[in-house]
């Protein structure tokens, strides 16, 4: 990893130690400063069609892994649909917030992953039939740790295995370009965000890595949100 990397990669991890530790989701009056729009989120049509719209009753039995899992709001939605979801994310507060917010939803807490931040921290190789993320890959404004990301994805997925992934779409003003490194911003989470200005670009990185079957929807913007439009994209390992 790149000395620049690294030091973006500190700032986000300070950024979002900081906001999960005031943040309280073990009821129904939550203090949320990570996901920012919880029940919006939470009540968002295009997530269950396009981010999980292919999911049926053969899933029951699967495994899926959810990137950035923040205080586990998409394991709480999404638990029912697979045998097991597990979590990772780059701040130990935001994967202790999940552990309160799963108990108090009754929901056994699965594997929690602390990653490094351009990684999915220690999951076991070809484990996972799902690897998932939404408003995150978004908030990773340097492209090589979102490389790595989508490399370390790839890695803990079984054969056939797939990644559903949400990000935002289209040009928009004061945000990176989507192969810029920008080692410098001084935020994250919406401070200072990627674009993808066009499909081609992740479908280069995701046949780069090794998947195949890139499939994608355009979708209007979601909560909570500044692009222009959002974007579900999904290949397959």
């Amino acid at each position: 990893m790149s000395e620049g990397a690294s030091k973006y990669i500190d700032m986000q991890k300070r950024w979002y130690e900081g906001a999960a530790s005031v943040s309280k989701y073990q009821s129904d009056h939550k203090i949320d400063n990570v996901v920012g729009s919880y029940d919006e989120h939470n009540n968002w049509p295009d997530y269950d069609k396009y981010l999980m719209g292919f999911v049926d009753e053969s899933w029951k039995d699967k495994l899926a892994l959810d990137f950035a899992c923040g205080p586990g709001r998409n394991i709480v939605k999404y638990n029912h649909l697979f045998k097991r979801i597990d979590g990772a994310d780059i701040a130990q507060a935001n994967l202790n917030n999940a552990k309160a917010n799963l108990e108090f939803h009754g929901i056994e807490v699965p594997n929690l992953y602390l990653t490094s931040g351009s990684d999915v921290g220690p999951a076991p190789d070809n484990t996972y039939d799902l690897v998932f993320s939404t408003i995150a890959m978004q908030h990773i404004c340097v492209h090589e740790i979102r490389f790595g990301i989508l490399r370390n994805m790839y890695r803990v997925l079984r054969k056939l295995g797939r990644i559903s992934i949400q990000m935002g779409f289209g040009v928009s003003p004061g945000k990176a370009p989507y192969f810029e490194n920008n080692y410098d911003a001084l935020s994250t989470n919406s401070g200072c965000d990627t674009m993808v200005e066009n499909t081609d670009f992740i479908e280069s990185d995701l046949r780069q890595i090794g998947f195949s079957n890139f499939r994608y929807d355009i979708r209007p913007m979601g909560p909570g949100d500044s692009h222009p439009h959002w974007i579900f994209f999904s290949a397959v390992k």
